[in-house]
């Protein structure tokens, strides 16, 4: 009679597979989508501005007359699309690998004695929690303007992460002066990508460095040479000329209203809070935090409590915060593409949360359920059912995908770019994008040739006027 085969070994070759077959479900469809990538909107201008007056007058001018976000600024005038729009779709597909990568980096360095396949688990999980729950994959990775400000920023926080790890917290730690000059240009970096960018960092980085003089009752040199950059970086934008100007734009009774501001920004905090908490990658992200937690990496009661306190003040002036700065600037709420990174940066702070009550739980004789191969194929079960039962960012990308209006959405665009760059015609009119891909597309240009995205578009590509075909006007 042949023998049964080993539970242990089962669950050993499970746990292995586990992650691999998590980014084939949640990951995989992104990076494919990004070779369907082209550039929209703000990047036919940002880029014909490099080509008309070059990469430092454009910077200057953007810097003196636009906003403070200087890399931003920085690499658009570097826009890739200046090279080819292959390496465009090369730079949206190394934001998916970039993101995945990072996570991972920030994962394995607080995590250090973990195992591989814990951490790599652990990473693939919080990806999906993210890419599942993104306001925008659109803006957030295929669109040049919206992924430097803001995913850009993302991958450089996780990277800084990653540089410190958890052992920035131990009182004998000394990082190589090339680490500690590495993490600050990040630092400064991400200041300079977006006002959003800048605010969570500076808050983050401030948190760090209390958390690290309340553990040890002193001042750490690296975490406070890391806040200075980010103040550094912090103050550029603050002082920039074009913030007012850009400012000047918005004009309604709540904007630089203080009352109407904070009231607006509770409002719309707590409701996108609710919405994050509710959906299915949380929950399941929380219990498998939970039961799976390392052993390794204990943290006493005391600790625990602080964590958790941490945690919910983190998460309190995350949201708060972000949306504040729109309705204070704009009178409304931030962009889909800012509420990316603030989920970002809420799934952090709520880890954070998660080691407290870890903590608290392992002090007390409650008996934590353990990782088996019958809890994690169930996990399985109710992600993979919820995927295909409820709205979500994966199933979209893969129904994109699947039903060839991505495929369709890049042709029709290659034909368009082929025809503008063919044509001797200086007032061209093109047909509109009939295939609309929901993680793809942003916006296209309008029948108005007049409008920015047509005229940064024509300047691209050395016309006098794009337009689009007016409506049909057929009875």
């Amino acid at each position: 009679m042949p023998s049964l085969p080993d539970p242990r070994r089962l669950t050993a070759i499970w746990q292995l597979c586990l992650p691999w077959l998590a980014a084939a479900v949640g990951i995989l469809p992104f990076l494919l989508l990004s070779t369907c990538a082209y550039p929209a909107a703000d990047d036919w201008y940002m880029a014909a501005d490099t080509m008309e007056k070059g990469f430092l007058q454009a910077n200057v001018d953007y810097y003196m007359h636009t906003t403070g976000r200087f890399f931003t600024s920085a690499f658009l005038f570097m826009h890739p699309m200046l090279l080819s729009f292959g390496a465009f779709k090369c730079y949206s597909l190394a934001l998916v690998i970039g993101l995945v990568g990072c996570t991972r980096w920030a994962v394995g360095s607080w995590f250090p004695a973990a195992s591989s396949t814990w951490k790599w688990t652990a990473s693939l999980t919080l990806v999906i929690t993210f890419l599942w729950g993104m306001a925008t994959p659109a803006q957030g990775f295929y669109w040049g303007t919206g992924s430097a400000g803001y995913t850009q920023s993302a991958l450089f926080s996780l990277a800084i992460a990653g540089l410190f790890g958890r052992r920035s917290l131990d009182i004998t730690w000394r990082p190589h002066p090339a680490v500690l000059v590495l993490a600050s240009l990040l630092a400064i970096a991400a200041t300079g990508c977006t006002e959003v960018a800048m605010a969570l960092l500076l808050l983050h980085v401030v948190a760090w460095n209390a958390l690290y003089f309340w553990i040890n009752r002193r001042i750490s040199r690296p975490l406070a040479v890391l806040l200075l950059a980010t103040l550094l970086g912090t103050t550029l934008v603050v002082l920039s000329p074009g913030n007012a100007l850009r400012s000047a734009v918005y004009s309604n009774g709540i904007n630089h209203v203080l009352p109407a501001a904070v009231a607006l920004a509770l409002k719309l905090g707590i409701k996108q809070v609710l919405l994050w908490l509710l959906f299915v990658p949380f929950a399941l992200l929380s219990l498998v935090a939970i039961i799976a937690w390392p052993a390794d990496a204990p943290v006493s009661r005391q600790r625990g409590w602080e964590f958790v306190l941490l945690a919910i003040s983190l998460m309190a002036c995350t949201i708060f915060g972000a949306y504040f700065l729109g309705t204070w600037c704009m009178g409304a709420s931030i962009p889909m593409r800012g509420v990316n990174l603030v989920l970002l940066f809420f799934i952090i702070d709520w880890l954070v949360l998660l080691a407290g009550l870890v903590a608290l739980l392992r002090t007390t004789t409650v008996d934590l359920p353990r990782p088996g191969l019958i809890v994690s194929l169930g996990l399985v079960c109710v992600l993979l059912a919820s995927l295909g039962s409820t709205p979500n960012n994966i199933k979209t990308a893969w129904r994109d995908l699947l039903s060839g209006d991505a495929a369709r959405y890049s042709t029709e665009l290659t034909k368009r770019h082929e025809l503008l760059r063919s044509t001797l015609e200086q007032d061209v009119l093109v047909p509109p994008i009939k295939s609309r891909p929901k993680t793809l597309f942003f916006n296209d240009l309008t029948p108005d040739p007049t409008n920015w995205r047509n005229t940064g578009c024509a300047r691209f590509f050395h016309k006098r006027s794009i337009a689009l075909t007016p409506p049909s006007s057929k009875p």
